[in-house]
């Protein structure tokens, strides 16, 4: 084996006990609460801003500028702000909204594969793909001795940034308000229920 296999060996080993440690973190939390701020070529020039909040095991809710999306284990909902249009539908047929299921799957199987450290102390994760048809990857920044990201970036696979989100607010195990998975009010004309009798 190489200097070079072993260095990579010893840095794939780094960033699986890093990853592992993040993950236990994020275990560990029966609610958070984030906000967030997006930019990139599917966003506004001036980014879109959002809010995440994730009640374990199962309830979550999702608001931006032109939508909101709430799931509990028994209703899903979708608010469409600028037609003031409520869809109601099933939940999707996933086990649970968790922070670490949120935050760490990224709508993909991911595996740490490097862990660096940034010019100015901050620790630099870089996730893969576990499938060769899913390209790109994934890189989270955390501030020196910290377990909650404060940025995460999606690359494309000619290490060009495809979209950033900045971690604005990280607020954990914090009270959630029950109110915010209840479907909001519109006029009954403007609610459609797809949900199966």
């Amino acid at each position: 084996m190489t200097l070079l296999h072993l260095q990579a060996a010893f840095a794939n080993g780094l960033a699986d006990e890093f990853y592992a440690s993040v993950e236990q973190h994020l275990r560990s939390l029966p609610s958070l609460e984030i906000g967030y701020l997006a930019t990139g070529s599917s966003f506004p020039s001036e980014g879109l801003a959002g809010r995440l909040a994730l009640q374990r095991p199962s309830a979550f809710y999702h608001d931006t500028p032109e939508w909101t999306h709430c799931e509990t284990s028994n209703l899903q909902w979708r608010l469409l702000k600028e037609q003031q249009t409520l869809l109601l539908e099933d939940p999707q047929p996933r086990s649970e909204w968790s922070p670490e299921a949120v935050l760490l799957s990224l709508n993909r199987d991911l595996i740490p594969v490097d862990l660096r450290a940034g010019s100015n102390g901050d620790t630099i994760l870089t996730l893969d793909a576990v499938s060769a048809e899913v390209s790109g990857q994934v890189e989270m920044v955390f501030e020196r001795g910290r377990r909650s990201p404060k940025q995460i970036t999606f690359i494309d696979d000619e290490g060009l940034t495809v979209s950033s989100y900045d971690i604005l607010m990280w607020h954990e195990s914090v009270q959630l308000d029950s109110n915010l998975f209840v479907p909001p009010s519109v006029p009954e004309e403007n609610s459609i229920d797809f949900r199966t009798p």
